[in-house]
């Protein structure tokens, strides 16, 4: 437990007349949440200054404060504040300062970082299932989820919390005897240092479709913020998905990098980069509700069956396992357990009941992610139709909502168009974008109202039809402009259906 004497000490500071012996508690973000003896982490936001509320956490009991060197520091701010006042030089940042305070908890695991535009819920869950499966120790997971240990993980905001959570619950779970922790590392999560000072012992890329372009503003400035993470990690535990153009792309900066590839073009690829470590799908089987794997590797060869659905699940479970290879897990115990390998929740989820169509609730909330699910989908249910319910966030890159649409549109036999999380956007708004790009399609439908849509669908399919509802997965909210209600999507499909919901 860090003192107010380390605190100055850290910062360089002489203290006048403090008493310096004074243990601190937690950094603490959220002024409301201020006990006695934290300390205040005052962040200059988009619309408020936290510095403002200084005086409320000194009141609350903060033993200081601490902020970024950009912080303006308006001196109405600190009326009648007396706690000592520290702020993080520029050569430094707020992750740097977290880490050291919580005693740099990632050096005390293994962490793991999954990088890319989709797949690293699914990647990081199934790692931390598989490590557990395979008596390797606890392993904790943290991105879109949450954060903690399976099942009973904690909510977090963001895909990538915030360095002052993230080093908190890093230590928390050190403490609860985790080997392991598998994160989600988001792109703006990079940007924003939210993993500055965290260390990683491998990390692997998945794939770079358009995303997040209203906060990169271009593809070039999102593929660079995926590669600065892979720098992050010892080069030689650097996994990449060379099936996709980045990937190939990137591979060139790894030396020594560990390939996974579920093509056919694997050996024209491979012989092309030189990748003497690798993990490649040589076969694949598609059944009703499982898939079946050959695997060759510079690790072992084997087959598995595992229960998940769709080619970028394949995808999803090569990475995890050419990750855990690179750590020295052993190949022959690791696919001994791959059957025991669960389901994300929200993510390619299916539900059934005899007599009813299969529901298949999805996180895809991406172009290319719209088409991966609806592709996979036809490898497993080809008997019948396949709907989607679909619709685009709110206050969220307007570019790639016609684009959605299309894919929805082609890949679909029926596509009812709703809303997702509109947030301060008007839903039709949002609708009028994504009608842009099906302008003369005949199997598009719009029912702005979220549930009726998902009822819309179920009354038009047939027991031998596929309904897939994407874009919200887990969540069990949405969000309007002027409020947040409760909405399920698994929950809606399982009343449909009469089963139930866990």
């Amino acid at each position: 437990m860090k003192k107010l004497a380390d605190l100055y000490k850290f910062f360089g500071k002489t203290p006048e007349n403090e008493d310096v012996s004074v243990e601190l508690n937690n950094l603490e973000m959220d002024s409301r949440q201020i006990k006695k003896n934290d300390v205040f982490v005052a962040v200059k936001g988009t619309k408020v200054n936290a510095l403002s509320f200084a005086k409320k956490a000194q009141d609350l009991g903060a033993a200081a404060i601490v902020i970024e060197y950009t912080t303006r520091i308006p001196t109405s701010y600190l009326k009648d504040v007396t706690i000592p006042l520290f702020i993080i030089p520029k050569k430094s940042s707020l992750g740097d300062f977290a880490s050291w305070f919580y005693d740099d908890p990632s050096d005390k695991l293994g962490l793991i970082g999954i990088t890319g535009t989709n797949g690293k819920s699914t990647i990081t869950t199934l790692i931390s299932q598989w490590i557990e499966l395979a008596n390797y120790g606890k392993c904790a997971v943290f991105g879109t989820l949450g954060y903690g240990f399976l099942p009973n993980l904690k909510k977090s905001a963001n895909t990538t919390i915030d360095s002052v959570r993230l080093q908190r619950a890093l230590r928390d779970v050190v403490n609860e005897h985790a080997r392991f922790a598998a994160l989600e590392v988001s792109s703006i999560g990079v940007c924003e240092g939210r993993v500055d000072s965290v260390h990683f012992v491998a990390g692997a890329f998945t794939n770079l479709t358009r995303d997040h372009l209203d906060y990169h503003k271009t593809m070039e400035n999102y593929a660079k913020a995926k590669e600065d993470f892979l720098k992050m990690v010892p080069k030689q535990n650097v996994i990449i998905n060379i099936d996709n153009e980045q990937g190939r792309a990137y591979s060139q900066n790894f030396p020594g990098f560990i390939a996974y590839s579920c093509s056919s073009d694997f050996n024209t690829y491979s012989e092309l980069l030189e990748c003497s470590r690798y993990v490649w799908i040589r076969n694949i089987s598609y059944k009703p509700h499982s898939i079946h794997l050959e695997i060759e590797s510079s690790f072992g060869t084997g087959e598995c069956e595992i229960g998940l659905l769709g080619h970028f699940n394949v995808e999803n479970f090569a990475c995890a396992l050419a990750t855990l290879l690179s750590l020295g897990f052993d190949f022959d115990r690791l696919l001994q357990s791959a059957s025991d390998l669960k389901p994300i929740k929200g993510r390619m989820e299916c539900f059934s009941a005899p007599g009813k169509p299969h529901v298949i609730v999805d996180y895809a909330h991406t172009p290319d992610g719209v088409e991966q699910v609806l592709r996979g989908v036809r490898q497993h249910f080809s008997n019948g139709l396949v709907y989607v319910v679909l619709g685009c966030g709110g206050d969220r890159d307007k570019g790639k909502r016609p684009i959605m649409a299309i894919k929805a549109s082609i890949y679909a036999d029926r596509a009812v168009f709703t809303s997702d999380n509109p947030r301060t956007e008007d839903p039709k708004a949002i609708l009028d974008d994504m009608a842009l790009g099906v302008a003369q399609a005949d199997n598009v439908v719009m029912i702005e109202d979220r549930e009726k849509a998902i009822e819309y669908a179920f009354s038009k399919a047939t027991e031998n039809d596929c309904i897939v509802i994407a874009g919200k997965g887990h969540e069990d909210y949405q969000i309007f402009k002027d409020k947040t209600i409760h909405f399920s999507d698994r929950e809606i499909a399982c009343r449909l259906l009469g089963v139930k919901c866990d």
